[in-house]
């Protein structure tokens, strides 16, 4: 284990096997002659180790303790092996004493941190691992546990950082091009997660998690072919991952072929009937076919499937799902239904303004302007002073319906100029709120007014809508 030789075995010579349990029996005979002897109740210990047999290196490790207090390597190694047992409030206690003795003991700082790491206590995770790194600067494992630890802080950046010095230490490290690959994926750096995950496939690596980033990275670029390469190559070396799965028939879908979409979120179902993900995915399918019902059936097992999740997932993809379920309500009329799904999401997650933005949506598609109005307020509430786009959009909207041109244009002025883009991010809020001729002639009173930067901010609004036109003319 530690590549030390048992004291009383005879020395091995190269080549040799050790008779683990020969070198056990002279320690105990040592032992009868001087039960006093810590060292010797140590190597009896390590031995014990050796075998596998960690409760009996315990008690050889706690009598070695006993014996002599200021032994710090013993102290070491029982923590060690409660570890090993699991028994990590043991260990951790053993290792505290470690470093209270030796403060310079690298390898207690990494297993605390280790430890709180488990536990999810990052700070002290990162002050104990930080302390081994500069220890042993040189030591990768050091740095891939601390990089673990500042993702599990929400501190990323530093994470990419620590793998890139593994890197520097140990080039051809897989395990840091893979988190690597991870970690900018997750920031939206989608080329270098490309070029890291590709780096690691080339020089070998047969784990799938680099080739399912690097196919995500590539379905981020609306690259599909090679999204479906690399997505292909994951399932190939796991082909149960379910996950990968799923998201191989989201690639199909992107690439318009939702037959074959479907076809593997169905795969996934046989599998794992609660894949909240491919009932999810089955009714998004349902939808854009325009099949109405049928999404609301698949969204209602999404929804059963989600309230399995841990709290911290189901929550955010219980209200997607309300969201998506309210929109389809409101194609077919259903409006209380669609603000009751609404409401149900506000209730779930009361902090959140789009649950009652899309309240808001809802009554202002229903023409319910007062109850719309209500929404907005209890949404910019919960904003408190942070500008919410999605609110300012609603407020816009609702001032231009209700015939207040100039401050819903405002408004839709200010979003405008904290985003150019913002007019795409809601085009089917538009659509469901407005006819093209409403905006143009609202546009026209504008600048009759002399209001021309507004009557521009609406028809930059209005402009988001002609891919709709287009389709409408393409079909005609």
């Amino acid at each position: 284990m530690n590549g030390r030789q048992p004291r009383g075995a005879g020395g091995a010579q190269p080549g040799e096997d050790i008779d683990i349990d020969e070198v056990i029996n002279q320690y105990k005979q040592a032992l009868r002659r001087d039960p006093e002897d810590s060292s010797l109740h140590f190597d009896l210990g390590l031995a014990y180790m050796q075998k596998g047999e960690v409760q009996k290196a315990v008690s050889s490790f706690q009598q070695a303790v006993q014996l002599s207090p200021e032994m710090t390597r013993a102290r070491h190694f029982l923590a060690v092996a409660y570890a090993e047992m699991g028994k990590l409030d043991a260990a951790r206690k053993e290792w505290e004493r470690v470093i209270a003795d030796e403060p310079r003991h690298p390898a207690a700082h990494y297993f605390l941190g280790w430890i709180y790491t488990m536990e999810g206590r990052w700070e002290e995770a990162i002050d104990k691992l930080e302390a081994a790194k500069e220890m042993e600067p040189k030591q990768p494992r050091i740095y891939h546990s601390l990089a673990e630890a500042y993702v599990g802080s929400g501190q990323p950046v530093e994470a990419a950082r620590l793998w890139r010095e593994v890197l520097q230490i140990e080039p051809r490290d897989l395990r840091a091009r893979h988190n690597l690959c991870a970690v900018f994926y997750d920031q939206g750096m989608y080329d270098e997660a490309i070029q890291i995950g590709k780096e690691a496939i080339e020089m070998g690596s047969e784990n799938p998690a680099p080739r399912i980033n690097v196919a995500l990275a590539h379905l981020a670029k609306n690259e599909v072919d090679e999204a479906e390469r690399y997505m292909q190559e994951a399932l190939q070396l796991n082909p149960d991952d379910l996950d990968a799965r799923v998201n191989l028939g989201e690639i199909y879908a992107r690439g318009g072929e939702l037959d074959r979409a479907c076809e593997e979120w169905e795969k996934v179902l046989k599998e794992d009937p609660d894949s909240a993900d491919a009932h999810f995915n089955l009714g998004q399918a349902a939808r854009v076919r325009g099949r109405y019902k049928e999404a609301l059936k698949w969204w209602q097992k999404a929804m059963q499937a989600a309230r399995k999740l841990p709290e911290e997932i189901a929550t955010p993809y219980l209200e997607q799902l309300r969201a998506n379920r309210s929109l389809v309500m409101m194609n077919e009329g259903r409006y209380d239904d669609a603000l009751q799904e609404c409401l149900a999401a506000a209730e779930q997650n009361p902090t959140e303004p789009m649950n009652y933005n899309r309240a808001a949506l809802v009554c202002l598609t229903a023409g319910w302007m007062q109850k719309a109005g209500d929404y907005l307020r209890q949404a910019s509430e919960v904003a408190e002073d942070e500008q919410h786009l999605g609110t300012m959009f609603m407020q816009g909207a609702l001032d231009l319906k209700q015939g207040r041109h100039r401050e819903g244009a405002a408004m839709w002025q200010q979003i405008l100029d904290a985003e150019p883009d913002a007019a795409l991010a809601v085009r089917k809020q538009i659509e469901q709120i407005f006819e093209v001729e409403e905006l143009d002639e609202m546009a026209e009173d504008l600048a009759g007014r002399g209001h021309e930067q507004k009557a521009s901010a609406v028809r930059t609004f209005r402009t988001a809508l002609q891919p709709v036109i287009d389709e409408d003319e393409g079909g005609s």
